[in-house]
């Protein structure tokens, strides 16, 4: 018999009014991820590009950006203060925004090699927007992290890995990479990836990633260059959050079911004892997606405006 486990949320918010109140809309909304300092970090564009031939992301934007700072309550799964700022017009069509020591992080997933003169898709910006740094960190970046001790950690999809927008040598061919706040490389993962599917960091500090074509789940410690490997037995995850205490794992059920989820006990550096998840608010049972992980805690979205927080 499959065991269960039900989770109540305690709150939830209304995410449709929260970009409404900045006046924002939804076709302006880019992302929203969870910094290492635990708070929340919505980055809108006034101006997202239209892909081009429908398929092809564009690598500038040259429109108005800016970064809605939610503080959280994780106890009580609610916002407890926002902060908003206005960043001004940039360049590069971002699509991830993290908090670093300087101020923000803005990273794009796509630039293009320009024969020898890559595009730099990664910015250290104040609050203002004022640029402080510019650098390079790659084409196909899927999954983008700042952790204090570590750097930035770099996920990379396919086209990251194996070459595209120009590059025949690209900089996410290992697959997943971290970099220093300055663009210098400090480790690169030691396993044949074709797709970075899902990332996360835990609360020590070690990296963790799922990956194409193998589906195995790997736990990196870049400080002893040790990567410890699990079987999930899941395909296509893109799921992944690794409870405070780093004993369990939680991931969505794959191809075709990224909103059921399933956690797995760490026991003798195996992955065990699987239970199903389900999710309940006001008594009734929820279909939600995961938007972001950061350690243990995570944002969920039920139908696009139901937002939910959770520290696990």
């Amino acid at each position: 018999m499959n065991q269960k486990l039900l989770i109540e949320f305690k709150n939830h918010i209304d995410l449709g009014d929260l970009i409404k109140k900045y006046n924002h809309s939804f076709d302006e909304y880019v992302t929203m991820q969870i910094g290492f300092d635990g708070n929340v970090y919505i980055l809108f564009n006034k101006n997202i590009p239209e892909r081009i031939d429908g398929m092809f992301v564009p690598t500038e934007s040259n429109s108005n950006y800016s970064v809605l700072l939610l503080q959280i309550d994780w106890n009580e799964e609610k916002i407890i203060n926002e902060k908003y700022y206005d960043l001004g017009v940039q360049k590069m069509n971002y699509s991830f925004v993290q908090p670093i020591s300087e101020g923000l992080l803005l990273v794009s997933s796509r630039c293009r090699f320009n024969k020898g003169n890559p595009e730099n898709n990664a910015a250290i910006v104040d609050f203002n927007g004022n640029i402080i740094d510019e650098f390079c960190l790659g084409d196909g970046i899927s999954h983008c992290f700042v952790h204090p001790d570590l750097g930035i950690v770099i996920g990379y999809f396919d086209e990251g890995v194996f070459g595209n927008y120009g590059w025949n040598n690209p900089l996410g061919a290992c697959g997943v990479r971290v970099w220093g706040r300055g663009g210098q490389d400090i480790w690169q993962a030691d396993k044949n990836i074709y797709d970075c599917y899902a990332m996360n960091i835990s609360e020590t500090g070690t990296i963790w990633y799922y990956y194409y074509d193998e589906f195995k789940l790997v736990n990196a410690s870049i400080n002893n260059s040790c990567e410890r490997e699990y079987i999930p037995e899941i395909d296509g995850a893109v799921s992944l959050i690794i409870s405070k205490d780093n004993l369990t794992i939680m991931m969505d059920k794959g191809y075709d079911a990224n909103d059921e989820f399933v956690a797995k006990k760490i026991i003798d550096d195996k992955l065990c004892d699987e239970v199903h998840i389900s999710f309940m608010y006001q008594g009734k049972c929820r279909k939600v997606s995961l938007i972001s992980s950061y350690g243990s805690k995570a944002a969920f979205v039920e139908n696009g405006t139901c937002l939910f927080l959770r520290s696990f």
